[in-house]
């Protein structure tokens, strides 16, 4: 990782400002997705491979 790159994720106060950028408006598989996991993030959970397998058992490939 450079340094610009680690400086900014340093100073970020979100999650959303370390993903800025021009890939930041693309379309992903995630996104059908994604309205669930920011629900289940507000729920208090943050453990990644939990919300994996949720979303896998609605259909994630």
């Amino acid at each position: 990782m450079t340094l610009n790159t680690t400086l900014r994720f340093s100073r970020a106060t979100t999650p959303e400002e370390m993903f800025t950028g021009q890939w930041q408006n693309r379309a992903t598989r995630l996104d059908d997705y994604k309205p669930y996991l920011d629900q289940r993030w507000q729920e208090g959970c943050t453990n990644a491979w939990k919300l994996w397998e949720e979303i896998r058992g609605q259909g994630y490939p």
